[in-house]
């Protein structure tokens, strides 16, 4: 038997890495942005470059237009989609609870989870924000918070495309992930810690025990159960 005969026996086999519902949904995903950067883009624009100076978060505080609610509305739903794909991805790779589980059911799943801990953390600052009488306080830091959110959908979206679509940047991208990711929330937990005790006369240490209920606690949590994912590399 000659060799081009050893070559037609011989069963190639092809692996996906991405299975057609993933790719539809960020596909969506991607068509989200493509509406966001031509109706809104230069409040997009504006969104990454205010996270960079305060006197452009002040600026963001006073400018709100209709336009704008709108196109910040579109960013956060943007943003909640990238956190639940990302979620997706690492759960479905890290957790063997959700191998034999059909690729619906994991994105389910994922966009589930998301959106209402992002409710739930939404209502608990509005209720603590009442209880204590602090409702200015409450609008300035949701505000101010929301911003950075939506500048993480617009910067983790290509990296998660790299990491999902890309074999051989898939390790590099994680990593940047994982970086971009935790500078996000370091900035976030004292931006959060700053209001409180500048705007809000709040104590130092119920500041801090505020980031720690609200963010660290459930960021260590979920990076628990995704952490083989990050070690593995």
């Amino acid at each position: 038997m000659n060799q081009f005969d050893k070559l037609n026996n011989t069963s190639l086999v092809r692996e996906d890495f991405i299975s057609p519902l993933v790719g539809i949904v960020f596909l969506l995903v991607f068509f989200v942005l493509v509406f966001i950067t031509y109706n809104f883009r230069s409040y997009a624009k504006s969104i990454l470059f205010s996270n960079f100076s305060l006197r452009n978060l002040q600026d963001k505080d006073s400018s709100e237009s209709n336009k704008n609610r709108k196109a910040g509305w579109w960013l956060t739903i943007f943003f909640l989609l990238v956190i639940s794909l990302l979620i997706h991805n690492l759960i479905s790779s890290s957790i063997a609870y959700f191998h034999s589980m059909t690729q619906i059911g994991n994105l389910l799943i994922s966009f589930g989870v998301v959106i209402l801990f992002y409710a739930f953390k939404y209502l608990l600052k509005i209720s603590l924000g009442i209880i204590f009488n602090k409702e200015p306080l409450t609008s300035l830091l949701l505000n101010r918070l929301a911003l950075k959110d939506k500048a993480l959908g617009l910067l983790l979206f290509p990296l998660l495309l790299l990491y999902t679509f890309s074999l051989p940047l898939k390790e590099i991208a994680l990593v940047l992930i994982f970086i971009f990711s935790s500078l996000y929330l370091v900035l976030k937990w004292v931006n959060g810690f700053l209001i409180g005790i500048k705007f809000g006369n709040i104590p130092y240490f119920y500041s801090f025990l505020y980031i720690c209920t609200l963010e660290i606690i459930p960021f260590a949590l979920i990076l628990k159960y995704v952490s083989k994912s990050i070690l593995s590399i």
